[in-house]
């Protein structure tokens, strides 16, 4: 049997298209298909920090922020430029 923790890692990768919505059941998903493939709550609980439901939160969330073209996990470079108050410094190409 593996070790609990890449089998979590690898099967929360395997999980695409996930919407907001579906994070409720992937949690309950996620500890059905632990027990079929052998481990224990209390190993599956350990594995995912005390917290099946939060870390499933926090996995999906951090996935759904990285993929978005909308919210950049970084700034551009220009977001933080302090220089001179005059105007024409101020606007960003």
């Amino acid at each position: 049997m593996r070790i609990i923790d890449d089998w979590l890692d690898d099967w929360m990768s395997e999980r695409k298209n996930i919407m907001a919505d579906d994070i409720a059941s992937l949690g309950a998903r996620l500890r059905e298909s632990a027990i079929s493939e052998g481990y224990s709550l209390g190993k599956l609980r350990d594995a995912s920090d005390g917290d099946v439901d939060r870390f499933v939160r926090r996995v999906v969330v951090s996935r759904m922020i990285s993929e978005s073209s909308i919210a950049p996990l970084q700034p551009p470079p220009q977001a933080f430029y302090i220089g001179p108050s005059h105007p024409e410094h101020h606007a960003i190409p």
